[in-house]
């Protein structure tokens, strides 16, 4: 201006020009002066750093070596200097990732897609002028799955219960695991691995996509009753990772099977005397089934309603009633064996039973008596007189009859086969009218013989001796027992003396009579702590038409035996005791004994701190010995023990203990001690 004042029509522009040259005149109207004006333009931190063209999104996969580059930006200044000296920064990343100051972006750590899929970043250019200006850039960092997580099942081990019955193809159970990784590397696919028991062709199937575990054949319990399998899952990665799982399925019975006999007819034979609950064969009947399915009823049956037998539920026949050959000695029944399956399952079997002839019958007289008349005058020795017959029902050995005369005869003789008699002489001793009686004895070829002869009746009951010792005493415990022959006599003959033996009561099996013998015995061990004493009644009865009887009674005592130790009647005792009392009883603890006697006589002893207590040999009572003191000795353990001196000796214990109490005694504190000071003076 006219003052020679240089400013600027227009705001200056480092970045534009930086430096101006002004040619300057000056006049007094007169003369003219010039002057050349250099003006130069200092920078201004104006311009804040300009990133270039970069892709804001970038892939790197998860498996990338610390120390690789992830990208690289750049940002420049207009400005000069330091204002445009353009420093980095970064942030985000969480630690993963870094940026150096040329604007390469490195990873620091090892990436894991599975804990986080991607990164947001920002990066940060910033100038160093003042004031500093900067320029933020957002990235966005996605992390590539890598195949780097094997498959995982949610269970190390299914289980699964299949009755065998199970429908094919259909779901038995699914197994299922996860892929933390993603896309083709978290598609899974299943596959049976291994099967055991192995078989030739596959008995179950699992679906490839699902998991579906199902069975491609029939399974059979009764063959095989549990399969392990092997599945595996694995994932579409490259390589493919997989991990198996153990499948356990337990096949579950179905009742699919009847029961089977042993053979498709059974021919039994058996003798017509077995007592009535004795024993005549046990059938073999299986059932491929298990539990309620394989358990098994019988039920025995015969088509023309005579069915004197009956079958327990192990398969053993019983004869049940009266079965006489010369009754009947063949029947024919039918054997039903059923399961208690659901639906229920039977089978059956033709039982034919032979009934065997045992010598039950002596020969029988067709006749009561028989008479003739003999001229002596016209008698000759070997003359018959007159002939007696018998029959048996029975049949071989047992029907044979031999005859004979029961007293000697010197003017008769009989015919052992036939039954004749003759004369042995020419009766000329016989001078007058004479009646000679002979009682003729049939007797058959059985064991034992039977006879008869026409004279005799069933007119005596048996006997039992008086001489039998009808008080017994006998051990518990033991196996088997002889009790000895009880047996009795009948002085008819022939059927009419042959006995057979039975108890009354046999006291649900415990004692046992042989029907012949007479012989009795223990079945099973006695027990007196359950009965002490039976009285047992033992009939004898004849084989006579009506049948006479006697009975015997035999009082059984059981002896003791010493089977049982003392019983404390609690196993946890305590007991308070003041210190300083004098001695006295704290406790009793009395056991018992089922045994008697002897046997059952108890004695305590302690074990255990025998210093300060003392028990009562036969009483129990735990009394202390000495006062106690709380300060030295607050609580008490020990042991006591109650035995009996019987053989085998047998004991019991209860013990004191500490946590577990049993038996604690506990020293109740008494306010004995004054106050005491640490020193004497102070």
């Amino acid at each position: 201006d006219v003052n020679g004042i240089i400013s600027t029509k227009t705001k200056l522009d480092y970045e534009s020009r930086n430096n101006y040259i002004l040619n300057i005149s000056l006049s007094d109207g007169n003369a003219t002066d010039y002057a050349t004006v250099f003006i130069k333009v200092t920078d201004v931190n104006d311009n804040s750093p300009v990133f270039g063209t970069t892709n804001t999104t970038i892939t790197i996969l998860e498996n990338t070596p610390a120390g690789t580059s992830v990208t690289s930006v750049s940002a420049t200044d207009a400005d000069e200097g330091f204002n445009g000296l353009v420093v980095y920064t970064l942030k985000g990343g969480e630690g993963k990732m870094d940026i150096d100051t040329s604007g390469l972006i490195l990873l620091e750590k090892v990436l894991n897609r599975e804990e986080q899929g991607f990164y947001n970043l920002t990066v940060i250019a910033s100038d160093q002028g003042r004031p500093m200006l900067s320029t933020a850039l957002n990235l966005t960092v996605i992390i590539g799955d890598v195949n780097d997580n094997p498959p995982v099942f949610s269970s190390s081990k299914y289980e699964v219960s299949v009755p065998e019955d199970e429908m094919l193809g259909r779901a038995l159970l699914t197994v299922s695991a996860t892929d933390l990784d993603a896309g083709a590397n978290a598609l899974l696919k299943y596959r049976i691995v291994s099967q055991q028991p192995s078989n030739s062709s596959p008995v179950f199937l699992v679906n490839l996509t699902t998991g579906h575990l199902s069975l491609s054949q029939q399974l059979d319990y009764e063959s095989i009753k549990q399969f392990e399998i092997e599945v595996e899952a694995s994932d579409g990665g490259e390589p493919s990772l997989s991990t198996t799982t153990l499948v356990v399925v337990h096949v579950l019975d179905v009742n699919d099977n009847p029961p089977e006999f042993n053979q498709a007819a059974y021919d039994i034979f058996v003798f017509e005397n077995l007592q009535k609950g004795s024993p005549m064969y046990t059938f073999g009947v299986t059932d491929k089934d298990e539990v309620e399915n394989a358990q098994i009823t019988y039920y025995l049956s015969a088509e023309d309603g005579d069915n004197p037998y009956s079958i327990q539920q192990d398969g053993t026949i019983l004869v049940n009633g009266y079965v006489d050959r010369e009754t009947k000695e063949k029947y024919e029944l039918l054997l039903v064996a059923s399961d208690h399956g659901v639906p229920q399952r039977q089978n059956f079997t033709y039982v034919s039973i032979q009934v065997l002839d045992v010598n039950d019958n002596p020969p029988q007289f067709t006749k009561a008596q028989y008479s003739a008349n003999v001229h002596v005058a016209s008698a000759k020795e070997g003359a018959s007189v007159l002939s007696v017959s018998a029959t048996d029902l029975d049949i071989g050995n047992n029907s044979v009859i031999s005859y004979s005369l029961m007293n000697r005869s010197d003017d008769f003789r009989i015919n052992n086969h036939t039954g004749e008699i003759t004369l042995s002489s020419n009766l000329d001793h016989i001078t007058a009218d004479t009646v000679v009686t002979l009682i003729v004895i049939a007797a058959d070829h059985g064991v034992p013989q039977l006879t008869s002869n026409v004279n005799d009746i069933n007119d005596n009951a048996p006997a039992f001796s008086t001489m039998i010792q009808t008080e017994l005493s006998v051990p518990e415990n033991a196996a088997s027992l002889d009790l000895g022959v009880l047996s009795a006599t009948d002085p008819d003959i022939g059927v009419n003396a042959l006995i057979s033996y039975s108890l009354q009561d046999d006291f649900a099996g415990m004692f046992h009579i042989d029907s012949s013998t007479g012989n009795l015995m223990t079945k099973k061990s006695l027990d007196r702590e359950m009965t002490d004493s039976y009285e047992l009644k033992i009939i004898a009865t004849d084989s006579g038409k009506p049948p006479r009887s006697a009975s015997l009674v035999l009082n059984i005592t059981v002896e003791d035996v010493n089977d049982n130790p003392p019983v404390f009647p609690q196993k946890s005792y305590s007991a308070t005791v003041k210190e300083n009392e004098p001695p006295h009883v704290i406790l009793s603890a009395a056991a018992t004994d089922k045994d008697i006697g002897y046997n059952a006589i108890i004695h305590y002893t302690i074990i255990g701190e025998t210093s300060s207590f003392h028990v009562g040999e036969l009483s129990g009572n735990i009394t202390t010995l000495q006062p106690l003191d709380y300060e030295s000795h607050s609580q008490y353990t020990f042991i006591l023990k109650a035995f009996n001196p019987g053989e085998p000796s047998l004991q019991d214990t209860a013990s004191i203990t500490d946590v577990d109490l049993l038996f604690l005694v506990t020293v109740e504190d008494v306010n004995e001690e004054g106050p005491i000071f640490d020193k004497p003076s102070y």
